[in-house]
């Protein structure tokens, strides 16, 4: 692939091919993955003609029927159309539809269907989808800005195969969707608000503009889009010439701009007219004697300060925290905001307990565990005076055990045991046992 490289970069600078409009300025001929190529030219049929291989295809943009014709007659190629699909992904300039989103369906209904999960536990199933419907979601999150439609019906999917095990079909949902999306320090099941996650994974496209411009598609943005300057990017608007992830893109300024500091070494918020050396000499600086409160305190200031030769640069900082790498999980987690977290979190996901109990005794501190319905069916529970039980008559005894003894033991011997059980016995469901 380097020998490849080497070529096209010959022939172009040989003149038997030209760049693309867009790539002109970075100097990009061809981007490669794996076996698969592809190469921006001129569209023009010198240049086409020289990268002209078989099993190829061509894509033309502004190109009139008789040019299109003939390069086609003149190569041998066939001209397709977008959307197409490169990497699992489809590419297109359009708005992505919940069409262009079917691959991704089909692959989270695939691993739904599996005979092999029929068998799945609620907890098994609940990690399930934080794991591998999470990984293929991911996938796409990090390329598109996902459609609203196409992040409710992965929800409805994971949620009608959660509670039902099905992924077809009807169900009624015991907890809602969004308190399934909290952290279980915050009352929920852990699993991602693919929403929130989607706006965190096109965060990293703005962190790469601004903390990786040696990336191809950071500098493809600055030239293209930002007209070689990046401070643009807070003063750009949206335009009909762009494509629709791009104008998407410039909408998120809004999220990232809390986020990007830029750190002033030797600027000093003088005239662009003035220079360093005009105001600072022999190490002492130059300016006329303070006569408000507020000059006097620019100056102390400036006493405090040491010019260095190294340029300005940016800080990308959550919640007061300087990071050097970009994580998702930390932009997640500072995009959806504080929420309290609840006493009992740690007592139920108890790592002693056992998966499947601790998701049903969640359940009951939801209060949505319909164990009344299981155990009398079509009966009144007035005459099942043997399984009647209520949380305000239970006793502690009772409430170790079904939680599990081990996980409340501990608690016991932190000393910590009864404020957690009153809190949780406050709110403990009215359904037999």
């Amino acid at each position: 692939m380097n020998c490849l490289s080497q070529m096209l970069n010959r022939m172009v600078s040989e003149g038997h091919m030209d760049y693309h409009h867009n790539c002109r300025k970075i100097k990009l001929t061809h981007m490669s993955f794996a076996d698969d190529l592809l190469i921006f030219v001129e569209g023009s049929i010198e240049s086409v003609q020289a990268v002209s291989y078989q099993k190829t295809s061509f894509f033309a943009s502004g190109l009139t029927e008789a040019e299109t014709s003939a390069i086609q007659v003149s190569t041998g190629m066939k001209c397709g159309s977008l959307p197409m699909k490169y990497l699992g992904v489809p590419l297109c300039t359009k708005k992505l539809t919940l069409a262009n989103c079917e691959p991704l369906l089909q692959q989270v209904k695939a691993r739904f269907s599996s005979w092999s999960l029929k068998a799945l536990s609620f907890a098994g199933r609940l990690l399930l989808i934080k794991t591998v419907i999470s990984g293929i979601t991911t996938f796409w999150c990090s390329s598109f800005i996902l459609p609203k439609a196409c992040v409710n019906k992965i929800n409805s999917l994971c949620g009608l195969f959660l509670w039902s095990g099905q992924s077809e079909g009807h169900h009624s949902a015991r907890v809602a969707w969004d308190r399934v999306t909290l952290t279980k320090e915050q009352g929920g099941l852990g699993v991602k608000d693919l929403l929130v996650w989607n706006r965190a994974c096109s965060l990293k496209l703005m962190w790469l503009l601004f903390f990786r411009p040696s990336s191809v598609w950071a500098a493809y943005f600055k030239e293209v889009i930002l007209k070689g300057d990046i401070s643009n990017f807070w003063s750009i608007k949206p335009s009909s010439s762009y494509s629709w992830l791009v104008n998407k893109l410039i909408k998120t300024r809004d999220l990232c701009y809390p986020l990007i500091k830029r750190r002033l070494v030797s600027r000093l918020g003088i005239r662009k007219s003035a220079t360093v050396a005009s105001l600072y000499s022999e190490g002492r600086w130059s300016l006329p004697p303070a006569r408000t409160e507020n000059q006097l305190v620019v100056q102390i200031h400036l006493t405090t300060i040491s010019l260095s030769q190294c340029e300005d640069y940016f800080e990308w900082e959550i919640n007061g925290k300087i990071e050097e790498k970009f994580s998702t999980g930390s932009v997640y987690t500072y995009l959806k905001g504080d929420v309290p977290t609840v006493p009992w979190s740690s007592m139920i996901w108890s790592s002693y307990g056992i998966p499947r109990q601790n998701f049903l005794a969640w359940l009951m501190i939801q209060n949505r565990c319909p164990t009344k319905d299981l155990l009398a069916p079509g009966m009144e529970l007035s005459s099942c005076e043997a399984v009647k039980c209520h949380a305000a008559e239970l006793e502690d005894r009772d409430l170790r055990i079904s939680l599990g003894g081990s996980s409340v033991a501990r608690y016991e011997e932190e000393k910590i045991a009864p404020k957690v059980y009153k809190e949780v016995r406050g709110s403990w469901p009215r359904y037999g046992f």
